[in-house]
């Protein structure tokens, strides 16, 4: 049943995934610390790969965020993305497009604590650069344990540390707030098109941590069984009600990009609800979902 219903989903999702590409190359953090996640860190046995400790930055200012809660760190496996100034030569967007990801793109590479990341896309918007990435699975956690060098056609342009969480959840959002979420018939969740109480949802998320499948970098998950799902079971919270979670995992075929299916209660409220996600030990930023 689960294998159908993701399977099901294959297809419509690309679409999604494009609208989510496109969000983490144009959308500037605009709600950043509004509904700030809780973040209980390094609960798993550090990584033996150690790097030094922070230091000075010797390069132009960059930062690096969760693609989907723009909050700062990173997350093994999961999508990050890079914002600062004179990092590429890009103007306007270049997308990857291929599995697997590469490792360099318009001359941009970008190494995390010694391990080449894949890269989604860069652009050159709000004034400022963007590159999205897929942190790499081997990446080192812990209180600024991860050092992020970028390369731009060979020339060191940002060297600097950040923390890195066994788990990040962030939810991917558009319209200020609004979760991205697909419906049964495969449609965006939004105002115009609100969830119906009872109906299951797949929603989209980076950042749920461990998997059950040892995977590679850049390479899109599995789309046949055994998926890959997460170790630590995640909880849909709405409105304050702990929905039914059927699967949590990586979206199928795609690379650093998460969904959970759940039930939306049968008994929610209509309006723009709250929805969060969690796991035993880290929770998201709060999003809204209209349920009708």
């Amino acid at each position: 049943m689960l294998h159908t219903l993701i399977d099901s989903h294959l297809t419509s999702m690309k679409s999604v995934a494009f609208k989510i590409a496109a969000l983490a190359m144009c959308v500037a953090p605009s709600f950043a610390g509004e509904s700030s996640a809780h973040k209980t860190p390094f609960y798993r046995p550090h990584s033996s790969h150690r790097v030094s400790s922070a230091k000075p930055r010797q390069t132009g200012d960059a930062v690096i965020v969760n693609t989907a809660s723009y909050e700062s760190g990173i997350s093994p496996g999961a999508l990050a993305t890079i914002f600062g100034n004179n990092l590429t030569t890009v103007s306007g967007a270049v997308l990857a497009n291929t599995n697997p990801l590469p490792t360099s793109l318009a001359g941009v590479e970008v190494s995390v604590s010694g391990y080449s990341a894949p890269i989604y896309g860069i652009a050159y918007t709000g004034g400022e650069d963007q590159i999205s990435i897929q942190v790499p699975y081997e990446a080192p956690t812990g209180p600024g344990a991860a050092e992020i060098q970028v390369f731009d056609k060979g020339v060191l342009v940002a060297d600097f540390f950040t923390d890195s969480f066994t788990e990040d959840p962030g939810i991917f959002t558009y319209n200020g707030n609004f979760a991205i979420a697909e419906a049964s018939d495969y449609s965006l969740i939004g105002p115009n098109n609100p969830a119906i109480p009872g109906e299951p949802l797949v929603l989209y998320v980076t950042g749920l941590g461990p998997l059950t499948l040892d995977l590679v970098d850049g390479y899109g998950s599995p789309t046949s069984p055994p998926f890959a799902q997460t170790i630590d079971p995640f909880q849909v919270i709405l409105d304050g009600e702990s929905c039914n979670v059927f699967f949590s995992g990586l979206a199928p075929g795609f690379v650093g990009l998460y969904q959970i299916n759940f039930d939306v209660p049968s008994d929610a409220a209509a309006g723009n609800l709250q929805i969060s996600i969690q796991s035993p030990y880290a929770n998201s930023a709060i999003a809204l979902l209209p349920v009708r």
